[in-house]
């Protein structure tokens, strides 16, 4: 924080705070929960349940939040693999449609689980919904295990970085500290997606 404070200062910007950052995450941790779920998951909702356990956000908001951007998502793709067919398929980036095989395999072999584990399953959380649209799975069904998947999903990852922060005692015992967990955290979120970017232009 003070390296960042010191850059700012030299750029003739006010010095943020850890009050400052504590309050614009209470005010806007939510929505950018949300909007993270919609894109990348996982990363965003541990953080988020590490915070949780700072008492910068709550728990229950964080889980709200996390399942509606999830279940929100899903539901979208799914209705446009419903609408468009395989044509979608065939328009969608070449480093999901190398997922195709393997999310197909797992929809034959666990039949209504995968709407339940696909979140859970590496390189299939995109795909799987669409290929779940273009099979015409029974929307009313998709809607409902769609909604009860995504609370599950919520509930365990945020748990994680709820737990995480919770095994750090000697870090969060002192509220300075929590500026460096939001910062390790975000890091490793940071190099989370990184590596995933970095497999995807592998394959």
């Amino acid at each position: 924080m003070e390296l960042l404070n010191w850059i700012l200062a030299h750029l003739g910007v006010t010095p943020v705070t850890l009050a400052d950052v504590s309050e614009f995450l209470r005010r806007y941790g939510y929505g950018i929960l949300f909007l993270g779920t919609l894109f990348e998951g996982e990363a965003v909702v541990i953080i988020a349940g590490a915070l949780a356990h700072t008492g910068i956000l709550s728990w229950p908001g964080v889980i709200l939040a996390a399942w509606a951007g999830s279940t929100l998502n899903d539901q979208i793709l799914y209705l446009l693999g419903y609408r468009y067919g395989t044509r979608l398929v065939g328009w969608l980036p070449r480093f999901l449609r190398r997922h195709v095989e393997r999310a197909e395999a797992l929809i034959r072999r666990f039949g209504d689980w995968i709407t339940v584990l696909f979140r859970f399953i590496y390189g299939t959380r995109t795909i799987t919904p669409i290929l779940l649209g273009v099979h015409r799975y029974h929307p009313r069904r998709y809607f409902w295990v769609n909604l009860v998947a995504a609370l599950l999903w919520s509930v365990l990852i945020s748990a994680a970085g709820y737990l995480l922060a919770a095994s750090l005692p000697v870090i969060l015992r002192e509220l300075r500290y929590v500026q460096i967990l939001f910062l390790v955290l975000l890091l490793m979120g940071a190099a989370y997606f990184l590596w995933r970017q970095w497999r995807r232009r592998r394959q």
